[in-house]
C-alpha cells in the first residue's frame, strides 16, 4: 500500500535566490532538499505558526485570554532540538498592539512596546538560525524569510507604538523613525522578491490544483486523495524513501505531522478553529467540516498515529508527536508532487487497511469545496504568513505615509521612505479578500477605518454622475484570489465590498464587539443612523455579550454617542460620553466637554419647543444646570490647566493637551469673558454660549457626512438660535428672540459656515454657497487676484481653511449638477483652485490643524484621482 507515496511523496521548490538578495543571507537552491535532521525542526515551527495563528484569531473573537493562554502553554513546551520559536512573541506583541492602540492607555502602551521589542531580537536570531541550519520552510523563498517577516512587522509595529506614545521625548521619536525606516527597508525588498517570485509560485500552485484535481477523477470514490496532494506543500524538499513496507509506520508518522498542520489550516481557513461551528466554512461551498474526533487507530501496540487531535471543535491540544522522519532521496530539480505516481495497492494486513482508511476518511471533502478551498490549502502556512504579512504591513506603510501632513512628509523624505496610497490600498485589499488569518483580517479593520471611521482620510464627495452603473458587484464571497482589474473596481466603489468583507468576519468572530462597531459605523456612512445606533445598542443591553477587551467597549459607545449626536438625541448621547470616564481615560475632558454641550442643544431644543415637555420652564433648568456642570467639570481633567498643571491626561498618557483640548479651554475663555460682562449679569452659563458647540464638534467628528434630511432640517433650525434678529437663517426676530447675548461676527461666520454645509446637503446648493461666499469667506479674505491675501487666523484657527475646503465641494457640486455633459479636465481643474486657497490659508501649526490638513488632502489626492482617470 502506499507504493507510490513512499517512492515520491513531496514537492521541490523549482526557484532559487540569488547571493546578493537583500531579503537574507545568501541561499541555497532548492534542489538541495533539506537534510534528514531538519525535517522535525521544520514541521515544528511551520506547527508554532498555526498555532500563533489560532492564537490570534481569538483575538479578534474577543477571547484574548484564551489566546494569551494558548501562546504561553505551547511555549512552556521544549522545542525540537532548541529551535528557537519567534513567532510567538510577536503573536503576543501583535496581540497587545491591538489593544493598547484601540485605547492608548499607557500601562497596555508600555506593555506591547517591551513584548515587541523581544519579538524584533527573537525574529532576528530565529532567522539567523534558519539560515545556519539551512532550514528551508518556504517553497520558493530562502531560509530565514519569514522571520524576516516577522523581524518587519515586529518592528513596524513597535515604530508605530512609540509615535503614538505622546511622552516620548526627541530621543525616542528619532529612534521611532529609524525603527520605520528599518521596517520600510526590509518590506520593501521582501515585496520586491514577491513579485519576481509571482510566477514561479503561481505555476507550483496550478501545479498542484491540477494534481488534485486529477486524483480525484482518477480516484472518484476517494476524492480526498487530491486534498492530500495539499499537506506536502508545508515541508519543501521531502520525498519518502524508496523501500519496503517495513518502513510504512514511519511514513504514516510523518503523514500524521504533515495532516495535523493541514487540517489546522483547513480548520482556521473555513472558520470552524475557534469552535463557532455554525460560522465554518468561510471560503467553502459544503458545511461539512473536520471533526476533531477523527483519529487513527492502531492495534494497541502503540504503531497507529491520530490524526486532526484537537483541530476542530471540542477542545484538545493542538501539539504534533515529532518523530525522526524517513530519509530524503532527491532525483529531481524541478516542482515534484506526490500525488502524480501515486497508486493504490491492497493492504497487506489489517492495521495498515486501518491506518490507510482512516486517513482517507479525515481528509473527506467535497469536490465542491475542494474546488473553492483549494488555492488556500495548497499554499504552505509559512508562504502564506510571508505573503499576507508584508501585503499589511508594507501596505499600511504606504497608506499611513501618503496620509501624514506635508511638513512631516518632507521630514520623513529625509530618511529616505514616502508613501503611495494606491499602491498601498491595492496591497490591503489583496490580503483583506485573499488571507484568512490575522493579516487579512487586519487589513479589513484598517480598510473599514479608512473608509468609514470617525476620522475623513478619504473624500467621497467628489463623485462623477452616473459611473459604473453597467458595472455589477463582484462578489467576494470564497475568492481567493483577485485581479488587477477586480481591485481597480473594488477601489473604485469600496463600499460595496467592505461591507462583504465585514459579513464573513462577523460569522467568523461573532463574540468581538469590534465587528459590531465597525458595522455600526458602515451603517452610518451609509446615512442610516436609526439602525446604527440600534445594533449598537442591543448588542450592549443583552446580558449575554460580554466584552471582554474594555478598549473596544468605549470605542463602540463613543461612537453610538456620536451617532445619537447626528441625531440630535442629546440624552442618550450624554449619558453614554459620561459613563466613557468610568471605563477609559483617552480624555475624559473631550467626554465631559461634548456630554456639556448635549445638554447645551437640549436645553435650546426645549426654549424653542421642539421637544414637548410636561414643564418647560422645569426642563430648562434642569438643561441648563447640566451644561454648567459638566462644562466646569470637563475643565478639571485638562492637563496642565489651572490646579491640574501637573495633572496627566490625553494622549499616550502624557500633560500635553490635546487639540480637543485646546478647542475646550479657547470656548471656555470666550464663555467666561462673555459671562462677566455688565449686561451679562444674572445670566446662567447657558444663555451666554453663542453658536452651537455640539454641532461644530459634529463637523469634526465627520457627522455632516452621516445625517439624514430630517435631520439637517433641524440643524439648521438649531443653528439659528443664537443668530442676530432678522438675519439671513436666524431663529430671532426683534419681536421674539431666544438667544440672550448679541451674536459676534467671529460666532456669526461659524454659524453660516455649518448651516450652508446643511443647505447642500439638503439640495439648496446654490444658496448654500452664496451663503458661504457672502457670510464667510468675503469676512476674511481681503483680496483674491492679482495676490491671494486674507486676514490672520485667530479666533477659529479652522475655519478659514476648512471654509475653502468646503468651497470646492461646492463648486464641483455645482459642476457636475448642472452640466449635461461632464468635462472632468476641467471640474477638477476649478476643484483643485479653490482647494489650493485652502492649502495657503491652512498651512502652520495651529488649534485642529491635522484634521483639517488631512480633509484638504484627501479632497486632493482624490481630485488626482479623477483627473488620471
Amino acid at each position: 500500500m502506499f507504493k507510490g507515496l513512499r517512492k515520491k511523496a513531496s514537492i521541490l521548490s523549482i526557484y532559487s535566490v540569488s547571493s546578493n538578495s537583500s531579503i537574507g543571507s545568501s541561499a541555497e537552491a532548492f534542489s538541495e532538499a533539506n537534510a534528514i535532521s531538519n525535517y522535525e525542526k521544520i514541521i515544528s515551527q511551520v506547527h508554532d505558526f498555526e498555532i500563533a495563528l489560532k492564537a490570534m484569531d481569538y483575538l479578534l473573537d474577543d477571547r484574548t485570554k484564551q489566546g494569551t493562554d494558548l501562546l504561553l502553554e505551547e511555549s512552556k513546551n521544549i522545542s525540537v532540538n532548541g529551535s528557537p520559536r519567534a513567532i510567538f512573541p510577536l503573536a503576543l506583541g501583535v496581540m497587545e498592539f491591538i489593544e493598547a492602540t484601540l485605547g492608548f492607555e499607557p500601562e497596555i502602551m508600555a506593555k506591547a512596546h517591551k513584548t515587541l521589542t523581544d519579538a524584533e531580537n527573537a525574529s532576528a536570531n530565529n532567522a539567523k538560525y534558519n539560515v545556519r541550519s539551512r532550514l528551508t520552510t518556504s517553497n520558493i523563498y530562502p531560509p530565514g524569510t519569514e522571520f524576516q517577516v516577522t523581524l518587519a512587522e515586529s518592528t513596524l509595529l513597535n515604530a508605530l507604538l512609540m509615535l503614538l506614545t505622546e511622552s516620548n521625548g526627541v530621543v525616542e521619536s528619532a529612534k521611532a523613525l529609524f525603527k520605520l525606516r528599518k521596517a520600510y527597508q526590509t518590506l520593501d525588498a521582501v515585496y520586491k522578491k514577491i513579485q519576481e517570485s509571482e510566477p514561479a509560485f503561481n505555476r507550483n500552485l496550478a501545479k498542484l490544483r491540477k494534481m488534485a484535481s486529477k486524483n480525484s477523477a482518477n480516484s472518484p470514490n476517494m476524492p480526498e486523495l487530491g486534498v492530500f496532494s495539499g499537506s506536502t506543500v508545508d515541508l519543501p524538499g521531502y520525498e519518502s524513501q524508496n523501500s519496503s513496507s517495513s518502513t510504512l509506520p514511519e511514513d504514516l508518522k510523518l503523514i500524521k505531522n504533515l495532516e495535523k498542520i493541514f487540517l489546522m489550516r483547513k480548520t482556521r481557513i473555513e472558520g470552524s478553529n475557534l469552535g463557532n461551528i455554525e460560522n465554518a466554512n468561510l471560503f467553502a461551498d459544503s458545511e461539512s467540516s473536520i471533526s476533531s474526533s477523527t483519529k487513527i487507530n492502531g492495534n494497541g501496540n502503540g504503531v497507529g498515529v491520530g490524526v486532526g487531535v484537537g483541530v476542530g471543535v471540542g477542545g484538545g491540544k493542538d501539539n504534533c508527536d515529532f518523530s525522526i522522519l524517513p530519509e530524503v532521496e532527491s532525483d529531481d530539480e524541478n516542482f515534484v508532487d506526490a500525488v502524480e505516481n501515486l497508486t493504490i495497492e491492497e493492504p497487506q494486513n489489517s492495521l495498515i487497511e486501518s491506518s490507510a482508511q482512516s486517513v482517507l476518511s479525515s481528509m473527506e471533502t467535497s469536490p465542491s469545496e475542494a474546488q473553492s478551498t483549494d488555492t488556500h490549502l495548497h499554499v504552505s502556512t509559512t508562504d502564506e504568513f510571508i505573503h499576507s504579512g508584508v501585503q499589511l504591513c508594507f501596505g499600511i506603510l504606504q497608506v499611513v505615509l501618503s496620509l501624514i501632513p506635508p511638513a512631516i512628509g518632507k521630514v520623513l523624505s529625509i530618511v529616505g521612505f514616502k508613501g503611495d496610497r494606491e499602491t498601498g490600498l491595492r496591497l490591503l485589499w489583496k490580503t483583506a479578500i485573499t488571507s484568512r488569518n490575522i493579516h487579512g483580517e487586519l487589513a479589513l479593520l484598517f480598510l473599514l477605518v479608512f473608509y468609514d471611521g470617525p476620522v475623513q482620510f478619504v473624500d467621497t464627495g467628489f463623485r462623477l454622475p452616473n459611473t459604473n452603473e453597467e458595472q455589477g458587484v463582484i462578489s467576494l464571497e470564497k475568492k481567493a484570489t483577485v485581479s488587477d482589474a477586480e481591485l481597480a473596481q473594488i477601489m473604485d466603489r469600496p463600499e460595496s465590498y467592505t461591507s462583504q468583507l465585514l459579513k464573513r468576519a462577523r460569522r467568523h468572530f461573532p463574540h468581538n464587539a469590534l465587528w459590531i462597531l465597525q458595522e455600526g459605523r458602515m451603517l452610518a456612512a451609509e446615512g442610516n443612523l436609526s439602525k446604527a445606533s440600534s445594533l449598537m445598542q442591543d448588542f450592549t443591553d443583552d446580558p449575554k455579550n460580554k466584552i471582554q477587551m474594555q478598549q473596544i467597549e468605549a470605542l463602540l459607545i463613543f461612537d453610538r454617542a456620536t451617532i445619537y449626536i447626528y441625531m440630535h438625541e442629546y440624552d442618550k448621547a450624554a449619558s453614554d460620553l459620561i459613563y466613557l470616564i468610568e471605563i477609559n481615560s483617552w480624555s475624559k475632558a473631550v467626554y465631559l466637554f461634548m456630554a456639556a454641550a448635549c445638554y447645551l442643544e437640549k436645553y435650546r431644543m426645549v426654549k424653542m419647543h421642539l421637544v414637548k415637555c410636561d414643564d418647560y420652564d422645569e426642563a430648562a433648568t434642569k438643561y441648563s444646570d447640566l451644561f454648567t456642570k459638566y462644562l466646569k467639570l470637563s475643565l478639571s481633567y485638562v492637563p496642565g490647566y489651572g490646579p491640574n498643571a501637573q495633572k496627566k491626561g490625553g494622549l499616550g498618557g502624557s500633560g500635553k493637551q490635546m487639540p480637543f483640548d485646546k478647542f475646550l479651554l479657547r470656548k471656555w475663555k470666550h464663555i467666561e469673558a462673555r459671562k462677566k460682562q455688565p449686561q451679562h449679569h444674572g445670566l446662567s452659563y447657558a444663555d451666554v454660549v453663542g453658536t452651537s458647540l455640539i454641532h461644530e464638534l459634529n463637523y469634526f467628528w465627520n457627522g455632516y457626512n452621516r445625517m439624514s434630511p430630517e435631520d439637517f432640517k433641524l440643524a439648521l433650525k438649531l443653528l439659528g438660535y443664537s443668530g442676530a434678529p432678522n438675519t439671513e437663517l436666524s431663529a430671532n426676530t426683534l419681536d421674539h428672540s431666544y438667544t440672550k447675548v448679541e451674536e459676534t461676527k467671529d460666532e456669526a461666520m461659524i454659524r453660516y459656515f455649518l448651516q450652508s454645509v446643511a443647505l447642500r446637503e439638503l439640495g439648496e446648493v446654490k444658496r448654500g454657497l452664496n451663503i458661504l461666499d457672502e457670510h464667510v469667506i468675503s469676512k476674511f479674505v481681503i483680496s483674491e487676484s492679482p495676490v491671494f491675501r486674507f486676514h490672520k487666523m485667530t479666533y477659529s484657527p479652522y475655519l478659514y481653511p476648512t471654509a475653502f475646503y468646503e468651497k470646492t465641494m461646492f463648486v464641483w457640486k455645482l459642476g457636475t449638477m448642472t452640466k449635461s455633459k461632464l468635462d472632468v479636465s476641467s471640474a477638477v481643474a476649478e476643484s483643485k483652485s479653490w482647494l489650493k486657497k485652502a492649502e495657503i490659508v491652512g498651512e502652520g501649526d495651529y488649534e485642529l490643524s491635522n484634521r483639517t490638513s488631512m480633509k484638504i488632502k484627501a479632497a486632493g489626492d482624490r481630485l488626482d484621482q479623477l483627473k488620471r482617470a
